[in-house]
Formats: structure tokens, C-alpha cells, sequence
């Protein structure tokens, strides 16, 4: 009979570093103009992590534009923020298959009419 051997599947558990910011703020709330937040994931030693799925969510009547994105060859993820509603909101990025997640808040202010009316 012939001898058995179980091949173990190795997997090497990485350390990774997350960073979100806010690259768009201050966005009027008219439903379409953006606020942007971008995620940025690295290894312990400062280097891209390219290719990880990352979820967004966005809370206080808020909408992502894209709920889930990848993250680019400089280990970077970007969503937009639209809002109808005036305040902050928190955007959450969710790093899947790390558990981990990072948030920021953004605001949307008031609508601003683009007209001005001088009287003299």
C-alpha cells in the first residue's frame, strides 16, 4: 500500500496598517455634490497592500457611491459621499476578511444659491 502524505496549506498572517482620511469636505447637501473618503492599507514595513476588498457604509441619511471597492496598486481605496441632509456623517470603510473597520466624519452643509443680488 502506498504511503499517504497530507499536504498542510500554509498561510502567513500579514500585519496590516490602516488609514482613512478625508480628501472632500464640506460638499452642499443637494443629493449630488461629494464629499470623498480614501482608505489606505499597508504592510508593517509601509508597503502597499494591493487587492484587499473593502466595504463602505455611511450613517445620518448619507449614501456611499460605491458600497464596496478594491484597494489600487498604492494600497488605496476611495468612495464618494452625497447627502440631501445638512450635518455630519461618519463613513465606515470595513476591511474584509480582517475584521477590522476605520471611520471618519464629513460634513454637508447648507445649500448655497450661486446668485448674488447687489442693491444700490
Amino acid at each position: 500500500m502506498p504511503e499517504q502524505t497530507e499536504l498542510a496549506e500554509q498561510t502567513e498572517q500579514i500585519d496590516l496598517k490602516y488609514a482613512i482620511s478625508v480628501m472632500d469636505d464640506n460638499a452642499p447637501a443637494n443629493g449630488f455634490s461629494e464629499n470623498s473618503v480614501l482608505i489606505r492599507v499597508c504592510d508593517p514595513d509601509d508597503r502597499p497592500h494591493a487587492g484587499l476588498p473593502i466595504a463602505f457604509s455611511a450613517d445620518n441619511g448619507a449614501m456611499v457611491l460605491a458600497r464596496d471597492a478594491v484597494t489600487n496598486h498604492f494600497g488605496v481605496a476611495r468612495v464618494g459621499v452625497v447627502s440631501s441632509r445638512v450635518g455630519r456623517c461618519t463613513v465606515t470603510a470595513y476591511l474584509d476578511g480582517e475584521g477590522g473597520r476605520r471611520s471618519a466624519a464629513v460634513t454637508f452643509t447648507q445649500r448655497r444659491s450661486g446668485l448674488t443680488i447687489s442693491l444700490r
